[in-house]
């Protein structure tokens, strides 16, 4: 094994970042949670347009309205959802104790699930299979099946009366058996249509649970994602290193004085500096100051001669610079 490849293979394996070893699972969850908002707006929209349909005609394009509103409403309904949950999250994880906004949060958020899984698992009927359609087809069959059952009855009560009469238990067995037949065949196969459509009914609710479950995942997995990156960060910033390039690049924000300093422009006074310093509430002391200067000078920020130095570089190119060479 090779050097580089080994000191690549330590860094992985022997630094743990949670930023990092969690990045690709956290973009992957987030994004393909709206995969399941799409479907939910898909299943919804079916239900409210069902309900719209039985609405009179009032004007020209009013079907077409009303597709254009159902979208744009149910949209607006998921976004919301998605923002009343992350916000929901973020301030469990803030906070770590319960109050009374996270329980009103938890309330709402609740309320815009249970409101999104009705609209969504009525909408899926709607789509597939509505009970209408079932009662009907169900009826049909029953219908069928009982027309059928009494044709084949009466043509074998029509064969065994042109028999010869034989004794009367004979003629009762016949009958009973007849008569089970038609009772078995009837149930039967309406009972199996039926619960085919328990079946149906079992799936949807399943489904649009699992959609409402990724979005939720993806979503609350997103906040805990960006927070415990955050307090990763914060904690690694308190040691010397980093609290020393933080200091360094809140410097040079004064230096450029918020970038607008460009290429070859006078730096400001020293005096100027420290002024500014003071003004934004940095607490640095002289001695840092001159460090700073001192490093700017070292790594070509600024160039010149005692009486007249200039920027070297752009903001943005200067701070890339900063940070590559504390880190």
């Amino acid at each position: 094994m090779k050097l580089d490849k080994f000191f690549q293979l330590k860094n992985d394996l022997e630094t743990f970042t949670f930023e990092k070893n969690f990045n690709s699972l956290s973009k992957t969850l987030y994004y393909f949670s709206f995969l399941g908002n799409i479907f939910l707006i898909l299943f919804s929209y079916f239900f409210i347009k069902d309900v719209t349909n039985s609405i009179p005609s009032l004007f020209t394009g009013q079907g077409l309205f009303f597709s254009i509103f159902i979208i744009l409403f149910m949209t607006g309904y998921e976004l919301f959802k998605r923002f009343a949950f992350e916000q929901l999250t973020s301030t469990i994880l803030r906070l770590r104790k319960f109050t009374v906004n996270i329980i009103i949060g938890s309330l709402v958020s609740l309320i815009l699930v249970a409101g999104s899984f009705y609209l969504s698992l009525n909408g899926a009927h709607r789509l597939i299979d509505t009970s209408e359609t079932v009662q009907t087809t169900v009826d049909s069959s029953i219908t069928k099946q009982t027309d059928s059952i009494a044709n084949y009855y009466n043509k074998e009560i029509e064969f065994y009366r042109n028999q010869p009469a034989k004794t009367r238990t004979d003629r009762q067995y016949r009958d009973s058996i007849v008569a089970d037949l038609q009772k078995s065949k009837a149930s039967g196969k309406s009972t199996s249509k039926l619960n085919e459509v328990q079946e149906n009914s079992l799936a949807f609710a399943i489904m649009v649970f699992f959609l409402e479950l990724i979005i939720l995942i993806g979503v609350a997995f997103d906040a805990y994602y960006v927070w415990t990156s955050y307090s990763e960060m914060k904690q690694v910033l308190t040691t010397p290193k980093y609290r020393q390039l933080e200091i360094n690049l809140r410097l040079l924000k004064v230096f450029y004085q918020n970038g607008r300093k460009k290429e070859q422009d006078p730096i400001i006074a020293k005096s100027k500096l420290l002024s500014l310093v003071s003004s934004s509430k940095i607490s640095v002391s002289q001695k840092e100051v001159n460090d700073f200067l001192a490093l700017c000078s070292e790594l070509e920020i600024i160039s010149g001669t005692f009486r007249k130095k200039v920027y070297n570089m752009s903001y943005q190119k200067a701070k890339e610079l900063l940070e590559n060479q504390e880190i």
